[in-house]
């Protein structure tokens, strides 16, 4: 929600705050506000590896690998729906740190295409035939990349809390199977 405010606030600000005389003013403010969002959006991204790291993820593996090989008996509702959360969330997470760099370089590159625009559009390098189309286009996949990005993040969230809120459950079911002890990665000797 805040995000939400501050982005408005400045899209508000840049469409009030034009300088005339030039024909694409408002074309101007919307992909100056615009790269902001991006900029916004970016920031969040890079910060979801933080909160990843918080929620204790790097044991997924671990897990996931033991619960694969030595879960084979029918196992009660409680545990069942706690294993299948942690699972599943895990999982979600994973596939979203497989696809974030990518994204990542999306929006970095959009951001520069944005920002190339706006300066060739305030100093009107581009010819007016051609200027609406380059607009459009850029605003375009800008809008699609916030969408994506939107939706990324609430799957990463909802992921994160599930995950979280199964997490005891999972090791508390682990150690029952596994004489009280949870699994640890065991460092490969032949890689060194």
């Amino acid at each position: 929600m805040r995000n939400s405010f501050f982005i408005i606030v400045l899209l508000t600000v840049f469409l009030f705050n034009c300088k005339h005389g030039n024909i694409y003013e408002k074309e101007i403010a919307l992909l100056d506000s615009t790269k902001i969002v991006l900029q916004v959006k970016l920031n969040e991204l890079k910060k979801a590896e933080v909160n990843i790291q918080n929620f204790q993820y790097p044991k997924f593996e671990t897990y996931n690998a033991f619960l694969k090989s030595n879960v084979k008996d029918t196992i009660g509702r409680i545990e069942g729906n706690a294993l299948q959360a942690f699972i599943n969330s895990g999982n979600t997470i994973k596939e979203f740190n497989k696809t974030k760099a990518e994204l990542i370089k999306q929006i970095e590159t959009g951001i520069s295409q944005i920002q190339k625009l706006s300066a060739d559009l305030k100093e009107n390098n581009v010819q007016q035939n051609v200027a609406q189309s380059y607009y459009n286009s850029e605003k375009g996949h800008a809008d699609e990349l916030i969408k994506t990005i939107e939706q990324n993040m609430k799957a990463l969230n909802v992921s994160l809390n599930s995950y979280r809120n199964s997490l005891g459950k999972t090791e508390e079911y682990i150690k029952l199977i596994n004489n009280g002890q949870l699994p640890m990665v065991v460092a490969d000797s032949t890689l060194e």
